[in-house]
């Protein structure tokens, strides 16, 4: 759900405010547990008007005041062109924060854009195709020493169903085909993953301080039932720093690195909500992925502040490319926030974001990084 233009109606859900005025501490151990649920309707070129909600619930596990908060949300949406698009995010610390658990799953059929492989395709080269999905990826992380963790992931996606083409002019070939691009015929990628993350942030939705690094290498083979062999690196490192009263500079780090035969759903991409905002995710796409971004938060009134970003990034099909430096894809833009809870740093974020030739308005619940 890419370059949205979003209309949503918060103030007019029962359930929302209702549960989040409620005098407790919701920093407690043991305290309520705090939830919200909204309708939205969603735009975008792809999909035209989407209907459907959202849903978060937020809470603390055990007696240890420290331990942060876990929370589970989930997005379900219908659109005019019978998309359907189901996803659920969680991240649940248990006591002492031994152990944490993040899991992401979706299920979903909708309209997709594609321009080719690499950092130079061209806007011309667009064309549209269509995918089904399933995708599931649970991690288990154990602390192994003071913020060290430690563990395992599992990653499996099944694109059972790949559509493009349809809409050409006679005699012309799909840049699928012309590209040989990998998993245009659908693909199943299964893989074990190894985690080590360094967390140190004092938040785990709006962190003012600390350090977060986190290197995953998940290993794709046919023995364990994938299409494909391949082997994905990521590298995630972010920074927080205060520069002033309930003002912050925050810093990110991605790389994206794949080796062997990566079908097209797997391959990185340049463009989220979350990192080159302006960009249709997968406006750029490759096996290999560099992407920084900054972004300054600060107060407005009451509950609600903004944020001015920038990013730069590029995608290559080897390292070496993306490294080069060279033909950096720029992104800026500023958004709104509104505060759900103060106290657990819980805000609602509209952006808006500015590519090379594009732009986009992500609506989404916690910030971007």
């Amino acid at each position: 759900m890419n370059n949205l233009f979003v209309f949503f109606f918060i103030f007019s859900t029962l359930k929302v405010f209702s549960q989040i005025e409620l005098p407790i501490d919701s920093t407690k151990a043991g305290g309520k547990r705090n939830y919200f649920v909204y309708p939205a309707i969603i735009y975008s070129p792809e999909t035209t008007f989407s209907f459907g909600g959202f849903g978060s619930l937020y809470f603390k596990v055990g007696h240890d005041p420290y331990v942060r908060t876990s929370f589970i949300q989930a997005l379900a949406l219908y659109s005019l062109r019978d998309q359907i698009v189901f996803g659920a995010e969680s991240t649940v610390f248990f006591n002492n924060e031994k152990y944490i658990l993040k899991s992401h799953v979706s299920v979903s059929r909708f309209p997709d854009r594609f321009w080719g492989l690499g950092n130079d395709s061209k806007d011309s080269s667009l064309e549209p195709y269509s995918i089904s999905q399933f995708y599931i990826y649970p991690q288990l992380l154990r602390k192994i020493y003071k913020k060290l963790f430690v563990g395992v992931s599992y990653e499996v996606q099944n694109v059972f169903s790949v559509e493009y083409g349809k809409d050409l002019p006679p005699s012309t070939t799909s840049i699928f085909d012309t590209q040989m691009v990998t998993g245009r015929q659908g693909s199943l990628i299964s893989g074990l993953g190894l985690v080590a993350q360094w967390d140190s942030r004092n938040s785990s939705f709006s962190p003012d301080r600390g350090l977060y690094f986190s290197y995953t290498v998940n290993d794709f083979h046919p023995k364990l039932g994938s299409n494909y062999s391949y082997t994905n690196h990521f590298i995630d490192v972010r920074t927080y720093v205060k520069v002033g009263t309930n003002k912050v500079l925050a810093f990110q780090l991605i790389n994206n690195f794949n080796q062997g035969e990566v079908p097209i759903r797997s391959l990185a991409n340049i463009g989220s909500s979350s990192m080159l905002r302006g960009y249709y995710d997968g406006r750029y796409t490759d096996k290999n992925l560099f992407g920084i971004q900054a972004e300054y938060r600060f107060p407005v009134v009451g509950r609600f502040g903004m944020v001015l970003f920038s990013a730069v990034g590029r995608v290559g099909e080897t390292v070496v490319d993306v490294y080069s430096f060279q033909q950096l894809k720029p992104s800026f833009g500023t958004g709104l926030r509104f505060a759900i809870d103060r106290k657990e740093k819980l805000n609602l974020r509209l952006d808006y974001g500015v590519g090379k030739n594009s732009h986009g308005f992500y609506f989404n619940l916690t910030e971007a990084f």
